[in-house]
């Protein structure tokens, strides 16, 4: 299912893909694995694209169109927690981290200068501590940190910001996973079309056309439900996005390294800022099983 923007939603497209349009080429000797800009998201912070969601005429859409299209670049900058959940939050300074519990790697951590902390129905909001986040060394092309506790000056939010925040959270991996997917994909196709084999291009085979379009599929799909759920903001609908962009990027992963074939596992060749990114939001917030779980609650009052 396709939509057509709205004239203000054009607008508010077309400016920040000027924005992006900086962070669109990889830097010259880029060899590492995680790729994070503290001047994108300066930037994303001066223009007030992360405030769109509170702005008069938008809401929890545009803010997913943001963070849609903002994970197709290949710099890393945190915008979703900070655009969807962000307006929850009276007075909250972005960038936001959202950890679903404590002790576990959480993404843009150690920028953050607000953190979430999701645990079952209860939802603490506070400002990380200096010497209370711990950095994780990873692979997964995200900066990392981790917290072993809550830190002192938490607060705990009332129930219905609670379930506001954890449905935004949902819809924040939701619709970035989409974009991660997209990019993933559209990278792997100009690979196959640009690589020859046989006195033809790869993209020419048969069979590699229909796996192709399978993902295409998938990539429309996940789009769609993350737009729909921001649309909708209501739990039932996150939830059923979030689980299908974290079982349907299982295909588009192994396939957009396969495609790529040697140069899919090299880091000169970008496609692991994608596809790693998809591999920490793949168990987020619970997994697949934990959205499978929350919309057979939602749907039959399943416990």
């Amino acid at each position: 299912m396709d939509f057509d923007l709205s004239s203000d939603q054009q607008l508010l497209m077309t400016s920040f893909e000027s924005l992006l349009e900086a962070y669109r080429a990889l830097p010259v000797g880029s060899h590492g694995y995680t790729l994070y800009s503290k001047e994108l998201q300066g930037e994303l912070a001066a223009s007030g694209f992360l405030d769109v969601a509170a702005a008069e005429g938008f809401g929890p859409l545009e803010a997913a169109l943001l963070a849609e299209e903002a994970a197709t670049s290949p710099y890393g900058a945190e915008l979703a927690a900070s655009a969807l959940i962000g307006p929850l939050l009276d007075g909250a300074e972005g960038p936001i981290a959202v950890a679903w519990g404590l002790g576990e790697p959480v993404r843009y951590l150690p920028q953050a200068r607000t953190v979430c902390i999701i645990q079952g129905d209860e939802v603490l909001v506070a400002s990380p501590e200096t010497g209370a986040i711990r950095e994780v060394d990873t692979v997964g092309a995200y900066p990392m940190g981790a917290l072993e506790k809550a830190p002192s000056n938490a607060a705990t939010l009332d129930a219905k910001t609670s379930a506001a925040v954890r449905c935004r959270a949902l819809i924040a991996i939701a619709a970035e996973a989409a974009g991660l997917m997209r990019a993933a994909l559209e990278h792997a196709v100009q690979y196959v079309k640009d690589r020859q084999q046989f006195g033809q291009s790869l993209g020419a085979f048969q069979a590699i056309q229909h796996r192709l379009a399978e993902n295409a599929q998938i990539v429309r799909a996940a789009r769609s439900l993350a737009f729909r759920a921001a649309w909708r903001d209501d739990e039932c609908s996150a939830a059923s996005a979030c689980l299908y962009a974290q079982n349907a990027m299982r295909k588009l992963i192994h396939d957009c390294h396969q495609f790529s074939g040697a140069m899919g596992l090299t880091l000169e060749f970008p496609l692991h800022l994608w596809t790693y990114r998809l591999k920490l939001l793949q168990g987020e917030a619970g997994g697949r099983a934990g959205q499978a779980a929350l919309v057979a609650s939602n749907l039959w009052g399943a416990s």
